[in-house]
């Protein structure tokens, strides 16, 4: 992609933030990151990767890319999803540090004067963690296990209730764009690089407009990205199935053979076969659908096709990079 005529100096500060179908609170998530931005430097940008929304998202954009400078608008050809869409900004950022927060106005842009003042204190990852969330009872218990579950497969490298929101520095940003794989799980690989990491602790609040695409199923989809991305656990509990079926087996096959030799017992047993059959079929289903899993990972690995496509780029309302 060509790259703009360097007429002015890099930013200090890169905010990027994914959107897809957020056109109701664009006005509020254009002026809240701008005044907490300019609160922590003069020299920043902000950056809104569009993921292929299909309402007017990208017209409200360009309008506020217009009256303000720093907006800066990545266009993406289609919704690649969200981890592509957040590796997009990342990549394509330009500042010596960059904060990441969704579009949904959960996490405040208000905590990022916090999030630069640890950065300067010396801090090369600071991540915000929620201690308070305005979810239902049942989202809230999905939550807890999914934060146990990656607490247990990460060795308790991931903070409890940290989400996206983070400030990186330049040394992270660096190794994290240099990361091959596809099926990313953003803070799992935050957490697994290490370097000097502090939290920052604040309340979460309510969507403001729209329903969260979270949910249940997404927090299974985020785990089983997070689980198989950084865990052979998986496919060590399948391969300890796979064994305990055949030692069933096995063994209800050796009494069956000694009752019929011993005894004069052996009456066809009609239920106990099927409950064994059953049994070790499920046992065998299980394990397969683990595999299959691996298998659909390591399936869009191998293609190595690109996490994202760039269809423009917009600054003061103007498209200046297209490929």
């Amino acid at each position: 992609m060509n790259s703009q005529p360097n007429s002015t100096p890099s930013p200090v500060l890169s905010v990027v933030i994914p959107l897809f179908n957020e056109s109701g609170s664009i006005q509020e998530l254009c002026q809240r990151p701008l005044s907490s931005t300019q609160k922590c430097c003069d020299n920043f940008e902000i950056i809104f990767v569009n993921d292929g929304s299909v309402d007017d998202t990208l017209e409200l954009l360009v309008s506020f890319s217009r009256k303000y400078r720093q907006i800066r608008i990545i266009n993406l050809t289609r919704n690649f999803g969200h981890m592509s869409a957040l590796t997009a900004g990342i990549k394509l950022s330009k500042g010596k540090v960059v904060i990441v927060m969704d579009g949904d106005l959960q996490d405040p842009p208000e905590l990022f004067d916090q999030l630069f003042k640890k950065w300067k204190e010396g801090s090369e990852i600071v991540v915000a963690v929620r201690t308070k969330r305005p979810e239902g009872i049942l989202q809230r218990i999905g939550t807890k296990i999914f934060y146990a579950l990656m607490t247990r497969f990460f060795d308790n490298l991931l903070p409890r209730q940290a989400g996206t929101y983070c400030l990186l520095d330049e040394r992270a940003v660096k190794i994290i764009n240099q990361f091959p794989e596809k099926e990313r799980f953003f803070a799992g690989i935050r957490a697994w690089i290490g370097f000097k990491q502090q939290i920052v602790c604040y309340e979460r609040g309510k969507r403001k407009t729209g329903k969260s695409r979270v949910g249940l199923l997404g927090l299974t989809r985020l785990a089983r990205s997070g689980i198989i991305s950084f865990s052979d656990a998986p496919l060590r509990i399948a391969a300890a199935l796979s064994f305990l079926a055949c030692f069933i087996l096995l063994s209800f096959g050796s009494i069956v053979v000694l009752v019929k030799i011993f005894t004069s017992l052996a009456i066809p047993g009609w239920a106990s076969l099927m409950t064994l059959t059953g049994l070790v079929g499920s046992f065998i289903s299980l394990v397969l659908a683990v595999l299959c899993e691996y298998v659909a990972v390591i399936f869009k690995e191998v293609k190595n096709r690109p996490d994202f496509l760039v269809s423009s780029e917009i600054r003061n309302g103007a498209e200046i990079h297209a490929d």
